[in-house]
């Protein structure tokens, strides 16, 4: 029985909690906030609490009985938490982004690479039904070879967003705005389908409130094969719109709007396949993929095989996240 710990027990950890609760090779036995209090809701919403060892500071876990340790906390504990647990021999799963400044990535692949295997990242829109259906219409030849692609993340937060803690929204805690924040899962997976850019030019601006970062972003990739990508994020808009992800080819093209995916060929009409898998824990536009990206981590540490959302897989985004920021001046 593999035994687990959540550190950070805000609205992302009750889908882990629930992921792991639900899995029967592991069981919870440690919860983490600095908040005491919010680590007992969690544990009376999920668990016995009587059974679960409950702590306001994640050192403690350092030296228990545990095998795993989830990072749900605000974005610039993510890496200095995960250095101390990864040296002390503790595998490590951890919400995005995996830092905020390219020091702190530095000092997690160097701890990384001293705990080889044990580090994995929740880029659970990886894992989404559709995003998996898209890699095998592109690997079959269905759109021909990629030649670019555009992705959009249209959504809404507002000022009782940011007041709700005292990181969001600022450059110190947040490392950055809608780019690192709401639409990093959907820059990566177009990074995916495209690979590394050779090229980044990017703006930003915050158009809506009066916070430290960007509340809106605009990027042109282009590659040293000619590939070309146009992104935009903003939380202005007046709701949560689905995300649209456009892959273009010599062939044709794929367009996933949400769950939704088209296959549009040049030479017929267009093919609409199924990408809704089986409905979404938590927030819709967090994604249906997270408990596959949990088991998967898991069953990459049980088989001591690669976990696919490895330190080496998430580096393009961070580094292309980085030069937007460094460009734009707003942000991290």
């Amino acid at each position: 029985m593999i035994k687990a710990g959540i550190i950070g027990c805000g609205g992302i950890s009750r889908v882990h909690a629930w992921v792991l609760k639900n899995m029967e090779d592991v069981t919870v036995t440690a919860l983490c906030d600095i908040d005491i209090g919010k680590a007992r809701a969690l544990a009376e919403e999920y668990y016995d609490p009587d059974t679960l060892t409950l702590c306001s500071d994640y050192r403690e876990l350092f030296d228990m009985d545990i095998d795993v340790v989830h990072i749900c906390t605000p974005h610039f504990l993510h890496a200095p938490m995960a250095v101390g647990l990864l040296d002390h021999k503790k595998a490590v799963f951890m919400e995005k982004p995996c830092a905020v400044s390219e020091e702190q990535f530095e000092e997690l692949k160097k701890a990384d690479a001293a705990n080889s295997g044990k580090l994995g990242f929740c880029f659970q829109n990886r894992y989404n039904e559709a995003v998996i259906k898209m890699e095998e219409l592109i690997a079959e030849d269905r759109i021909g070879q990629v030649t670019g692609g555009r992705a959009f993340v249209t959504w809404r937060r507002e000022k009782d967003y940011y007041d709700s803690s005292d990181w969001k929204g600022t450059k110190e805690k947040e490392g950055g705005g809608v780019l690192i924040n709401q639409s990093i899962h959907t820059l990566d997976l177009l990074l995916r389908f495209l690979g590394e850019p050779e090229t980044v030019k990017a703006t930003a601006a915050n158009h809506h409130l009066d916070i430290e970062v960007e509340d809106t972003v605009e990027a042109w990739l282009e590659f040293k094969d000619g590939k070309r990508a146009c992104f935009y994020a903003s939380n202005c808009y007046s709701g949560d719109a689905p995300v649209l992800l456009e892959i273009q080819g010599t062939k044709g093209r794929l367009m996933m709007n949400g769950s939704d995916l088209m296959l549009f060929p040049d030479d017929g009409n267009a093919i609409s396949f199924n990408g809704a898998g089986e409905g979404y824990i938590g927030k819709s536009y967090w994604g249906n993929g997270h408990r596959d990206c949990i088991r998967d981590f898991y069953r990459s540490l049980k088989e001591g095989k690669r976990f696919k959302n490895d330190i080496d897989s998430v580096k393009n985004v961070f580094n292309v996240t980085m030069e937007i920021y460094k460009q734009t001046e707003i942000g991290g």
